[in-house]
């Protein structure tokens, strides 16, 4: 299911002209996700990476709740303020889009393995699943480095969101996850920025 933005939809979301939203990414696309204008069922999420044209990270919308999904539709209400090609409300048409939320790019396998351990080994505070549990085998007993490193490490190719909502859970580790990856992977919502 597929959704289409208006330019006026999003000026009655923030009650301004439309141009107001100039360089206000996440903002602008988190006020619109919790106005309820994008129906709940779409699980409209923001994602934040990086957008061919645009010199910062940026923020915008992803519909179906997986902020990785190549495929998913994007709704970027900012856009046309840092690219003068964009006119409106981007929403992508074609399957290749120019947005790449943080940690997208690459897979674990390639990445390569954790750093051997050098300072004491830290364990999750709490469970994880099956999947989980075999690829933390693989990856060896972790120090806070290991652990740093796959907080670090491109989401594909493991169960990424599993082991990071655990690490978020666990105090030792819990800073080292980065809030991007944290709101855009998992079920949870830090400080209610995401959706």
């Amino acid at each position: 299911m597929t959704f289409k933005l208006t330019e006026k939809m999003v000026e009655e979301v923030i009650g301004a002209p439309f141009n107001r939203t100039a360089h206000q990414c996440h903002a602008i696309s988190l006020q619109i996700i919790k106005s309820g204008v994008i129906p709940a069922e779409l699980c409209p999420r923001v994602a934040r990476g990086n957008v061919k044209g645009v010199v910062s990270q940026h923020s915008w919308i992803v519909l179906g709740g997986n902020c990785y999904n190549p495929d998913a539709q994007i709704i970027d209400p900012t856009l046309w303020s840092y690219d003068t090609a964009v006119k409106g409300v981007y929403q992508n048409k074609q399957r290749r889009r120019p947005h790449l939320p943080h940690g997208s790019v690459g897979n674990i396998w390639t990445y390569g393995h954790p750093p051997e351990p050098v300072s004491p080994i830290i364990k999750l505070a709490v469970p994880v699943g099956t999947e989980a549990e075999m690829f933390l085998d693989i990856c060896g007993p972790l120090d806070i480095n290991g652990w740093a490193y796959l907080a670090h490490a491109p989401v594909a190719g493991w169960p990424a969101a599993d082991i990071i909502e655990a690490m978020a859970d666990t105090p030792e580790l819990s800073a080292l996850v980065p809030i991007d990856i944290l709101g855009m992977l998992t079920r949870k919502n830090p400080q209610g920025l995401y959706f």
